[in-house]
């Protein structure tokens, strides 16, 4: 991190515990430990698996080597709905400072409460962030990018397939793995087959619900076990959705057997936002952390461990890991997916997944 952004964050700090001091700290020198920008302790919930390993390992352990007096608490979740009902739990009584959640579901937790804006003066990186990745309300910006792939055994497919379509092949009934709603996975594959079928999905899903049913007979599993990489690299299925920077990290860990693409119809980006939990217990702390998060260091050192793409103008990534990450200069065929509507959308279309979709 430049001396400017450390002089920053210092004065940041600085500015905070002469507040604290002017203030009382509600009385009580326990209350000022509680909510220091340099000390006590930051409850973070993420995602697990690989991406909490080398969360940990690229941003955490740099950070708490920066700042020792502060210590990180991870409460790991396997996706992002599951992040948002521990905290919809939680919001009487907050336990949790920080969540790094998908922004579909952010914008629910945003709706509701949860989350509290954030601003350059209490996280100075955030000026680095382009206001394309900034909420347009002030609450959590984006943390780094990703985008839906399809996966695929290499040995079956020595050219990766070009188009959706080949989740319908017949040839491959049978070998395929769909994450169903609410997985995120689900979702977009809701929205890329209404583009297919030539239909607006916020005005409905009717053509995209007769394609996925067609689909449907030839899927094994419409809940990957152990996951939709290891599914594929041990050759229980062929094709599967997955998310470009597991399936990157997953390629090489299996020595390419397994394979990660982006078909010509379209993809949709992924995208993690990072958030302060509303009355945080540790708010000033938090946001060290957020800051720490939203800097070129830690960005950069993410994509190289996890080939996600940074959020911030200021990362500068090497030649081979930028081939990697999703582009986000407008290179890449998106699908727009608006989160709002998906916020409100997502219950209905997990039902009709389960009602209509998925029949075995």
């Amino acid at each position: 991190m430049r001396a400017t952004i450390k002089g920053k964050i210092t004065a940041v700090a600085a500015l905070s515990a002469a507040a604290l001091v002017l203030s009382g700290c509600g009385g009580g020198a326990g209350a000022a430990s509680n909510d220091s920008a340099t000390s006590g302790e930051v409850n973070l919930i993420a995602y697990s698996g690989v991406w909490q390993d080398q969360y940990t390992a690229a941003v955490i352990e740099p950070f708490k080597a920066k700042y020792p007096d502060i210590k990180i608490n991870y409460a790991s979740k396997r996706s992002s709905a599951e992040m948002l009902s521990a905290l919809q739990g939680q919001k009487t009584n907050p336990a949790t400072d920080v969540a790094i959640m998908d922004n579909s579901v952010s914008t629910t937790g945003n709706k509701q409460g949860l989350f509290e804006k954030v601003d350059a003066a209490g996280v100075p990186n955030l000026a680095n962030v382009p206001e394309k990745f900034r909420d347009k309300d002030g609450y959590g910006p984006v943390a780094m990018l990703d985008a839906v792939g399809l996966v695929y055994d290499t040995a079956t497919f020595p050219q990766a397939p070009d188009s959706w379509d080949v989740l319908w092949d017949p040839a491959y009934a049978g070998k395929i793995n769909v994450n169903a709603p609410p997985s995120l996975l689900g979702l977009s594959l809701t929205a890329i087959t209404a583009k297919m079928a030539g239909e607006d999905y916020t005005k409905g899903i009717d053509a995209a619900v007769t394609r996925l049913k067609e689909m449907a007979p030839g899927v094994q599993t419409f809940a990957p076990n152990p996951d939709e990489y290891q599914n594929v690299i041990t050759g229980q299925t062929v094709l599967g959705l997955g998310q470009n920077a597991r399936g990157q990290f997953y390629s090489d860990q299996s020595n390419k057997k397994m394979g990660v693409t982006f078909p010509k119809e379209g993809t949709v980006y992924q995208i993690n936002t990072i958030n302060v939990v509303k009355d945080a217990p540790h708010s000033a702390a938090a946001k060290t952390f957020v800051d720490y998060a939203l800097s070129a260091e830690a960005q950069t050192a993410f994509a190289k461990a996890l080939f996600y793409a940074p959020s911030v103008s200021n990362a500068e990534l090497p030649a081979d890991v930028k081939a990697r990450v999703v582009p986000t200069d407008g290179s890449l065929n998106i699908v727009p997916l608006d989160v709002e509507f998906l916020s409100s959308a997502r219950d209905k279309w997990t039902d009709i997944w389960k009602r209509q979709i998925i029949t075995k």
